[in-house]
């Protein structure tokens, strides 16, 4: 009788451990939670538009809309087309768009600007920039024959250039497809009215890099050249001619001594 009684107390001793602990955690659950409050999601109104190089979908032909949406945004030095650090994963994008679509037979980089210049600097600064971007694709292996770099500076804003958030979207790079399996995509002009600027190989603008970077010579020198004699016509008036109209007469020649001097004067030149 006394061996069930032990073994009835350890089974027991076990469960009134466990009891103890839960009355104790559960006493002291009002004032040792630390938890935070849960948090509502924002409301859609009040959630950031997402800007419209977003990829909202990916491109197909069949699609029947000729812009690529690559995530990310190239930025520029101010007032220049170099590129800056922190858009090579938009580029990368771009990269591998062009070699998973070998149907894309070119692809049209537009530059666009705000309007902080003058109409002729933006669609230059544009179209320089477009050209940038191609050549960083040329150089990682791309063809330059696939790419056609436009400008259209400030024509084609997203936003408004009176406040600095509308200037930000409109100074961007967009992508087209341009040509699918050599014709022309949607029947649509492959440059779109822009200003096209040349996309070389890498081999070319090596070579012409080098013939920018080497001294000019100066234009050879002309040697003298005999012309020979020249026969130039002579105006002679003949000896006693009169004078024209306001020109004074030409003095007569001095009488030799024992002469007679002309128009009845003596020699002597008294009275």
């Amino acid at each position: 009788m006394d061996a069930k009684r032990k073994q009835a107390g350890r089974s027991a001793l076990p469960f009134a451990v466990v009891a103890a602990l839960a009355a104790a955690a559960h006493a002291g659950l009002g004032c040792g939670d630390n938890r935070l409050p849960p948090r509502d999601l924002p409301r859609a109104d009040e959630q950031r538009p997402l800007p419209r190089w977003y990829p909202e979908k990916p491109w197909s032909e069949q699609g029947g809309e000729s812009q690529v949406y690559i995530e990310g945004k190239i930025v520029f030095d101010t007032n220049k087309a170099v590129i800056r650090p922190g858009s090579e994963k938009t580029l990368e994008t771009l990269l591998q768009f062009l070699k998973e679509h070998p149907e894309v037979t070119r692809l049209r980089i537009e530059g666009h600007t705000d309007a902080q210049a003058s109409e002729e600097h933006n669609q230059d600064l544009s179209a320089k920039r477009a050209l940038a971007v191609a050549d960083w694709l040329v150089d990682r292996g791309v063809d330059n024959l696939r790419l056609i770099a436009v400008g259209f500076g400030e024509s084609r804003p997203l936003g408004p250039n009176e406040i600095a958030a509308g200037r930000s979207e409109n100074r961007r790079v967009e992508f087209h497809v341009a040509e699918v399996n050599g014709r022309p995509f949607l029947g649509q002009d492959p440059y779109a009215g822009g200003l096209a600027l040349e996309v070389l190989s890498l081999e070319e603008r090596k070579l012409r890099a080098e013939q920018a970077a080497q001294p000019k010579a100066p234009p050879p020198r002309r040697g003298f050249v005999a012309t020979g004699d020249e026969i130039r016509p002579v105006q002679v008036k003949p000896r006693g001619a009169a004078a024209p109209e306001g020109e004074p007469p030409a003095p007569s020649a001095p009488a030799k001594d024992g002469a007679p001097a002309k128009d009845g004067a003596s020699p002597g030149g008294g009275g």
